[in-house]
């Protein structure tokens, strides 16, 4: 599953993190091995979000992590179906609280449109997605599991969907 993260955080999701205000950056983090692309720091976005107040201060966060891989016999031969899931969450902490998420009046990012930025470039990158994993090819990429609620009475912001990417491959 490495190689679907790595096509996500790298060629899916690098030019939005290039897009970002310098005052208000995006960091990449490989969740499977809490890894921050931009600073190599370890980063748990698995604990509760308000144990990461500090992190959050420093930017907005928006991780990918390996969920399942399910393959399916199809036709004769080695050929078999895949679906590899994986899940994508960003998170952020209100400029009140000195993080860089809030309205758009105010100087920092709103978390809808940030939000909308991450979700439409992996919509962007649905037909057949090349990840350079060796024997599989994707035909389509979907998005799934949408929860982008953020909640008006918490300094905190989440948002999570899951991406599917569907395809086949010559060997198990």
């Amino acid at each position: 599953m490495r190689h679907e993260i790595q096509y996500l955080l790298e060629d899916v999701l690098g030019p939005v993190v290039d897009a970002q205000p310098a005052d208000h950056p995006l960091f990449r983090v490989n969740r499977d091995d809490s890894t921050v692309y931009e600073t190599g720091d370890e980063l748990d976005m698995q604990a509760p979000i308000q144990t990461r107040k500090q992190q959050l201060q420093r930017a907005n966060f928006v991780g990918v992590a390996s969920e399942t891989t399910d393959l399916t016999p199809a036709g004769p031969g080695q050929r078999y179906d895949l679906q590899a899931a994986t899940s994508l969450r960003l998170e952020g902490l209100s400029a009140a609280k000195r993080g860089h998420i809030d309205h758009p009046d105010v100087d920092a990012v709103p978390f809808e449109a940030l939000f909308r930025d991450v979700f439409d470039a992996v919509q962007g990158a649905m037909s057949y997605p090349d990840v350079g994993r060796p024997g599989v090819s994707y035909r389509d990429l979907t998005v799934t599991n949408i929860d982008d609620s953020q909640s008006d009475h918490s300094d905190f912001y989440r948002a999570e969907f899951d991406v599917l990417f569907r395809g086949y491959t010559d060997t198990p």
